[in-house]
């Protein structure tokens, strides 16, 4: 069979399979915090969503008129003796109005049984009119005995629409449901139309996946071997975050991270640890905390190769440095920086990628490891100077007297700003301009 027609057919099919199946394109966001906006609001979608003791909130911004629908509904198998209720305002001037509530308390919730996910539901209070453009909040909340607290799905839209795009989103949210959603078998949804679907499809993309999967491998060694690294070298850590979700080539739930917190076991007050790990942890991470000191080269990379992030905290840069190179960490970090694997310092994990650690002694960083060598990890072409303001300028011209020596060999952060290394190039990121002494 030629090529084109293999494709052909199995794009047909893999469209079909996903139109039959699906009324709402799926969106997983109880893991999300903070609160959720809805764009195209007349297109169908499913929010699975959960309160975690206070109400959630949606926005709407449109600049015309539109119909909107809105329905709740409640997983049963999880969350059956829940009563979910919604308010709708409207921003008038620098309020918001209320125009409409769907009361879950008074309101007839009938079980429903989805066929194409095989899933159960009870379904709630609904709402659908026609709405003047402006700025609209929705939000969610719970007065029964549970309180705020639960699992509900927020039905929006009545359009159906779907692209590539929401198909391929699909077939990973779905499996998704059914184990941290739903709580069931991931196998269910292999009995689904949409499943059995997608069992299809690719039982016809596997002829044309092993046509081409010789010529598919040699381009991944290919690039395996010459691949860019990737670092992220930051002054005050997760407080780049923006920039750091950035880099992430899959959702943040399925990101492994390992957290290095070595520098800091010298320091008293570890409060920028925590607060690190707290905002890793709600941004959904999967972080694993990991102490070089002690540790052999092995050991070291057996847990640093599976993961996607290597996440160094700041604190003593001398302490760092002496437990890095004691393990190898160097030989190490080379490696798996080949493989994809992304760098992000900070402060002292940052100030130990460069060519020195001089500068750590310029802010009274203490040398507790009595190193004489403050040889870097050499991992940039230049050294780092973290957490500047200007009354460290003074002490910058001192220690390095030619201007364009500083420009050549250093790179000065604020606690707002980071270097993006990709391959041999730098780039600073964050706020406000390069700093120049």
């Amino acid at each position: 069979m030629p090529i084109k027609t293999i494709i052909f057919f199995s794009a047909v099919l893999f469209l079909f399979s996903f139109q039959i199946a699906l009324a709402h394109q799926p969106n997983i966001i109880f893991y999300q915090t903070g609160n959720i906006q809805i764009s195209n609001p007349e297109i169908s979608r499913a929010f699975y969503d959960e309160l975690k003791g206070k109400t959630r909130e949606y926005f709407i911004d449109s600049a015309t008129d539109f119909n909107l629908y809105l329905n709740l509904l409640v997983p049963s198998p999880t969350n059956q003796d829940a009563k979910y209720s919604a308010k709708v305002f409207l921003l008038n001037g620098e309020t918001y109005e209320e125009v409409a509530i769907l009361d879950g308390s008074i309101a007839e919730w009938k079980e429903y049984y989805e066929k194409f996910g095989r899933d159960w539901y009870y379904q709630g209070p609904e709402f659908d009119q026609k709405v003047l453009a402006g700025k609209y909040k929705i939000e969610i909340y719970s007065l029964g005995e549970a309180g705020n607290n639960g699992k509900y799905v927020l039905a929006v839209g009545k359009v159906e629409s779907f692209g590539w795009l929401s198909v391929l989103n699909a077939y990973w949210q779905i499996p998704l449901l059914k184990i941290a959603y739903f709580k069931t078998d991931v196998l269910q949804f292999f009995l689904t139309p949409f499943g059995i679907g997608g069992v299809a499809t690719l039982g016809a993309l596997i002829i044309l996946i092993f046509f081409v999967r010789f010529v598919v491998g040699t381009i991944k060694e290919i690039i395996k071997h010459n691949q860019a690294k990737t670092m992220l070298l930051t002054s005050s850590g997760m407080d780049m975050r923006e920039e750091i979700i950035k880099l992430l080539t899959k959702p943040a739930y399925d990101i492994t991270v390992a957290f290095i917190a070595t520098a800091s076991k010298p320091e008293e007050n570890k409060d920028y640890v925590h607060r690190d790990l707290a905002i890793m942890k709600e941004v959904g991470f999967n972080v694993e905390e990991f102490d070089i000191e002690g540790k052999t080269q092995h050991q070291v990379m057996d847990f640093l190769k599976i993961k996607d992030i290597i996440f160094v905290e700041g604190g003593n840069t001398f302490y760092l440095l002496k437990a890095m190179r004691n393990c190898n960490f160097e030989k190490v970090i080379r490696k798996l920086l080949k493989q994809g694997i992304v760098y992000i310092g900070v402060s002292a994990g940052s100030i130990v990628a460069g060519k020195t650690i001089e500068t750590a002694e310029w802010y009274s960083d203490e040398n507790i490891a009595k190193m004489r060598n403050l040889k870097g990890l050499g991992l940039v072409p230049f050294n780092i100077f973290c957490h500047y303001d200007p009354r460290f300028d003074q002490i910058i011209k001192i220690k390095i007297k030619n201007p364009k020596k500083r420009a050549q060999k250093l790179r000065i952060l604020t606690d707002g700003q980071a270097i993006l290394v990709q391959g041999n190039e730098g780039a600073l990121i964050g706020k406000g301009e390069q700093v120049t002494v």
